[in-house]
């Protein structure tokens, strides 16, 4: 699939870092009238990309990033995440949220669904979910993955209450994160700045109250295309532009496209550009080699997607009572 870079390219990328540097000092100093922020940092681009905005924007002494691993963690993001704060200069706790997620019973839930599907399973195996993308053909029924300790792969079939029970412990995962970035926001009179990306925040591909708390979203506006031409801009270390996004929430590593995009992100980000701009199928196949039939399931995949998440973006409902007048 191959796209014109260009449909989604920053104009001025100077005078647009200029703006969000600019954007981050007014809403934390002047605004929240705070000391400084709190980043969790993933290794990835996005945590790597407002760690980069935030230091140019209030300094290094005004920042801290944690880095929160747990068992099922890629021991390759805590070294990546440490060079963000090595390339801009500013402090890091490692705070292992392994014990907090053993009293939820994150590991037994998912373990014990795990073990049903495959009773061979120990500490040596690894596990991931995977969500194959929807199509004519095929309705994007997401499997369990399991690499055993012979390096075998295994595919094996998980029903809806399965699925939804696996995701809601890995979810608890992004909401202990939350509550520990606020403990120690709180505890500095910091703010928590989150590192949701346009892709991911249109898509409902974050967790309430979980990676989507925060108290300001710099990137919340700039598609996961444009996230990369700001990290090459900003000069963010090559190990993070050249790996593979992913959300590090497994044993088994997989990436974003793997598990949640379906396909390349610049894919997504074009399908999401056109329903923002109203442009039509044959619009973007002018700018894409993409069929026409590919371009309407990817816009009714996109339909399906923000439709599902719409309760997500918004804040808690509430009961308008008209008292006085009764």
């Amino acid at each position: 699939m191959q796209l014109d870079e260009d449909f989604i390219k920053i104009k001025d990328i100077g005078k647009s870092t200029n703006e969000i540097i600019s954007f981050i000092k007014d809403e934390i100093s002047n605004k929240f009238q705070k000391k400084g922020v709190v980043i969790g940092l993933s290794g990835g681009i996005d945590s790597a990309v407002t760690a980069a905005f935030c230091a140019k924007s209030l300094g290094s002494e005004q920042m801290l990033g944690l880095i929160m691993p747990e068992k099922e963690s890629d021991s390759e993001s805590q070294i990546l995440a440490k060079k963000v704060a090595e390339k801009y200069n500013f402090e890091t706790k490692i705070i292992d949220i392994t014990q907090i997620l053993e009293s939820f019973g994150v590991y037994k839930i998912k373990e014990e669904i795990v073990k049903e599907k495959f009773p061979k399973f120990n500490t040596e195996c690894k596990y991931r979910v995977m969500v194959p993308p929807k199509s004519k053909n095929t309705i994007g029924i997401p499997f369990l993955e399991i690499l055993d300790e012979a390096k075998e792969l295994h595919k094996l079939k998980i029903n809806s209450s399965e699925f939804l029970t696996l995701t809601a412990a890995t979810s608890i995962k992004h909401r202990v994160r939350m509550a520990t970035l606020y403990f120690h926001a709180e505890k500095n009179y910091f703010s928590v700045v989150g590192t949701t990306n346009k892709s991911e925040y249109q898509q409902g591909y974050f967790v309430k109250y979980g990676d989507g708390g925060s108290d300001i979203e710099p990137l919340v506006n700039i598609y996961k295309s444009q996230i990369y031409q700001f990290a090459k801009f900003l000069k963010v270390p090559d190990e993070i532009l050249t790996k593979n996004a992913s959300p590090d929430v497994w044993s088994f590593s997989t990436s974003d496209e793997e598990f949640f995009y379906s396909v390349p992100y610049n894919v997504v980000d074009l399908i999401l550009y056109a329903r923002e701009k109203k442009l039509s199928p044959k619009d973007v196949q002018k700018i894409s080699n993409l069929s026409i039939e590919d371009i309407e399931n990817l816009f009714q995949i996109q339909n399906q997607k923000q439709m599902k998440s719409q309760h997500m973006r918004e804040i808690p409902h509430s009961w308008i009572p008209d008292l006085l007048n009764r």
